[in-house]
């Protein structure tokens, strides 16, 4: 019933922000927001079809199976236990402030990017903690219940987000070097049975 409803509230925030879209003739891809600022309908899509997923393979009988087939060809081929993934979740943040220090400037001051991260990760923490609790899926190991959303990936993707965001004015293939690092973060936690494939889309 949960997975219902919030794939029922992302399926209604998109259709509303498309309804948007077309009462704006100025624009095919963005909103306007107040007299400003501007929205992309884009930057809204691609995330809500991945968490769309997600929420789907709580429901899917198809999905379930492909999560179990999934799992159960990891775990003929992989041996759980690789804790490279509590660290590559951070990697990309990491990166901001290291190459600042050998002089590759980002688009913010120290203190600004430190807000910025700061600020991302409290955002996060305060949708991946609740949902977790409020979904209640098991994880693959049966550790606990609280596997889905992958937090892990989140905060992986959140850093490689705002690693992209500090350079892709400068140093463009710099800026989105974070993102095959937290895709692998996701991928080590299914390798590691913490999570299903569908936890980690989402």
């Amino acid at each position: 019933m949960r997975a219902i409803v919030l794939l029922l509230f992302i399926v209604g925030y998109t259709t509303e922000l498309k309804a948007q879209e077309a009462r704006d003739p100025d624009s095919l891809t963005t909103i306007r927001i107040g007299n400003t600022n501007r929205f992309s309908v884009m930057g809204v899509v691609i995330p809500a079809t991945f968490i769309s997923y997600g929420a789907l393979s709580l429901l899917s009988p198809g999905l379930k199976g492909l999560n179990a087939s999934t799992r159960h060809e990891t775990r003929e081929h992989i041996v759980a236990g690789a804790v490279i993934d509590n660290y590559t979740q951070y990697a990309p943040a990491a990166a901001v402030y290291g190459l600042n220090l050998f002089g590759v400037k980002g688009k913010h001051n120290l203190k600004d990017r430190t807000v910025i991260y700061i600020t991302s990760q409290l955002i996060l923490g305060v949708i991946v903690v609740p949902t977790k609790s409020w979904v209640g899926e098991q994880r693959p190991d049966g550790s606990n219940n609280l596997s889905f959303p992958s937090g892990h990936t989140a905060t992986a993707f959140s850093a490689a987000h705002f690693m992209f965001r500090e350079y892709r004015d400068s140093h463009f293939w710099l800026s989105i070097s974070g993102y095959p690092i937290a895709a692998m973060t996701g991928i080590y936690r299914i390798f590691n049975d913490k999570h299903w494939v569908g936890d980690v889309v989402a």
